[in-house]
């Protein structure tokens, strides 16, 4: 107040806090100059509260407030106490033939602390659980990246985990560790196809005049290669009008 009031005009009929049309329980008590109003319980949050100081309160020369004094306030939101979880990753738990120069990430259910999130706390290991990937982890939005600073290996199975020292923005730890795995894919094929038979034999003599030429490769070939611009037979001075096909 602007000046010293009469401590016992300064009571629960003079000094009201209520939320909508109900009053809130409390004590009240004066010092000085300042009243204070305390609640019997902790309040609502996100609720609007008015406060209400009535011309019951006297100065202690008698004076009454010339008009009721109210102000109005509204309580914070309620602290997060929710664990964050791994909501999605990729690649996905149990994928396989995964590129090897990829990125691993680990999307999260809320907004994460990001000094929580790092190379102790998202790892990736291979098969064997005794070797670590060298990594950068980063994280943007709710969503944590590990790249690993070197290509993973062809044909092998990594296990990524995100450890239960990461927390969301309010401080809260995950319950337990999310561990996921995936497999890469094959090595590239990179050995050039060779033919390894076919019929007639070269050198043959005797040949059915109405029978089809075949070559066999040493492996699965790229069907539209193989055409009569590249599958060509000639009697050494034109070469033979044809259809090639290829099967197997």
């Amino acid at each position: 107040f602007s000046e010293v009031m009469d401590a016992s005009t300064i009571t629960t009929a003079t000094f009201v806090v209520n939320k909508g049309s109900s009053n809130i329980s409390g004590a009240v008590s004066y010092n000085g100059t300042t009243a204070q109003f305390t609640p019997s319980s902790d309040l609502s949050y996100s609720t609007t509260y008015t406060a209400n100081i009535t011309t019951g309160v006297m100065d202690t020369a008698g004076n009454a407030m010339a008009t009721d004094y109210a102000w109005s306030f509204t309580t914070g939101k309620a602290p997060d106490t929710t664990p964050p979880e791994v909501s999605a990753t990729s690649p996905a738990n149990g994928d396989t033939g995964v590129a090897v120069n990829g990125n691993i990430t680990a999307t999260f259910s809320e907004e994460m602390d990001a000094s929580t999130i790092t190379t102790a706390t998202f790892t990736l290991s291979d098969g064997t659980g005794t070797g670590t990937v060298n990594s950068a982890v980063s994280y943007n939005g709710t969503t944590a990246q590990f790249t690993p600073l070197s290509e993973l290996s062809y044909s092998t199975s990594y296990t990524a985990k995100i450890t239960t020292g990461v927390k969301d923005t309010a401080g809260n730890a995950m319950v337990s560790d999310y561990t996921w795995s995936f497999t890469t894919g094959n090595a590239p094929d990179t050995t050039p196809p060779i033919v390894i038979a076919t019929s007639p034999a070269n050198g043959e003599t005797g040949v059915a005049a109405n029978g089809a030429i075949t070559a066999t490769f040493s492996e699965e070939m790229e069907a539209s290669t193989i055409t009569t611009a590249t599958f060509v037979v000639s009697d050494g001075t034109s070469d033979v009008s044809g259809a090639v096909s290829y099967n197997g």
